[in-house]
């Protein structure tokens, strides 16, 4: 007991520590840790059952058409109409806005980025969105779109 209020005192004392070195600006990058531990939340926080769901919509040229129309209306914004999050909104974001076409992201079962696109990302600038299932899916199938994309510089 005596350790487990030692360690919540210490863990405290170095959260409080850091905040008043660093402060919460978004100006400052997240370390690789930080990316790290928020990348692992994010993947615990997404339930099993949402993991294993499939896009039930395929990739017809209405379907894509309208995806992209979607991703221009709702995430351009942000992830630019190619994908890469270089934008000057993204610019002043932190943690960055990522590239839909990275690796990582396209790792995603469709299913976990239904459920991302659909709930949003807590402490981060992604939204959660109140659309149609076939509104999301749309989406999903849009962000699929990047896979083969090219980050500009690469």
């Amino acid at each position: 007991m005596i350790v487990a209020v030692l360690f919540v005192l210490l863990a405290g004392g170095a959260l409080l520590l850091f905040l008043k070195s660093e402060g919460l600006s978004a100006r400052k990058k997240p370390s690789n840790f930080e990316y790290a531990l928020a990348n692992f939340a994010l993947a615990q926080s997404i339930p099993a059952s949402a993991k294993e769901r499939k896009n039930p919509l395929k990739a017809t040229g209405e379907n894509l058409r309208e995806a992209r129309e979607h991703f221009h209306e709702h995430c351009a914004v942000c992830h630019g109409d190619d994908g890469h999050g270089k934008t000057a909104v993204a610019a002043g974001m932190s943690p960055e806005v990522p590239d839909l076409s990275a690796d990582h992201i396209q790792k995603w079962t469709d299913g976990e980025l239904f459920f991302i696109i659909k709930n949003g990302v807590r402490f981060t600038g992604m939204p959660g969105w109140n659309l149609s299932d076939d509104h999301l899916w749309k989406l999903v199938l849009a962000v699929r779109g990047f896979a083969h994309t090219k980050t500009p510089g690469e």
